[in-house]
């Protein structure tokens, strides 16, 4: 029996632009089963100026989305997450308990930059996280227009211990031909 993870959702009803119901989300529940998936991590967007999802909130809304799951015989476990937008104060934030890791009890953190840019600060912040022991995680970078344009700016935070997080539909073209032929820099 393989096991599949998809690392990245907003399965989560009702709390950013993705599921709006709790029937929506049990259709991204259902339809990831259906491909095999047996785990998700629930990742809503936080602080991304529009949204706001703090941790406890978020391991709340899985308990209760974990439930519904068992009780219509979902065979999913969904595991919570956030895709927080990057800001100066991250490490401040996982200190304060705002901040969730990946499945709550890794070191690896999803990091959001604005479409457009990467800010100035990304490279000493990303080092302040791993000296906290934080992995930050950059989240959908062949979607980021600075990326796209300077790819070794993606490479210097690679090599300086970042991880990057592709997302399907960029490979198979559904954000545009920018995005997807920027997988082949």
């Amino acid at each position: 029996m393989s096991l599949l993870i998809d690392i990245h959702s907003h399965i989560l009803p009702g709390v950013d632009d993705g599921a709006q119901t709790i029937e929506e989300s049990v259709a991204m529940a259902e339809a990831a089963v259906a491909d095999g998936i047996d785990t998700i991590i629930a990742t809503p967007h936080h602080k991304n100026g529009i949204y706001d999802n703090f941790k406890n909130n978020i391991k709340i809304q899985v308990a209760e989305l974990n439930r519904t799951f068992q009780e219509r015989g979902i065979e999913l476990q969904v595991l919570p997450g956030q895709e927080t937008r990057i800001y100066g104060e991250m490490v401040e934030g996982i200190h304060q308990d705002e901040i969730l890791m990946l499945n709550e009890q890794t070191s690896y953190m999803f990091v959001e930059f604005p479409s457009g840019s990467v800010p100035r600060y990304a490279s000493q912040l990303f080092f302040d996280l791993q000296v906290a022991g934080v992995q930050p995680i950059i989240v959908h970078p062949e979607r980021n227009k600075q990326l796209i344009e300077h790819p070794d700016q993606l490479y210097s935070f690679v090599k300086q211990g970042a991880f990057c997080q592709l997302t399907a539909a960029s490979i198979t073209g559904h954000f545009g031909k920018k995005s997807r032929s920027s997988l082949n820099n």
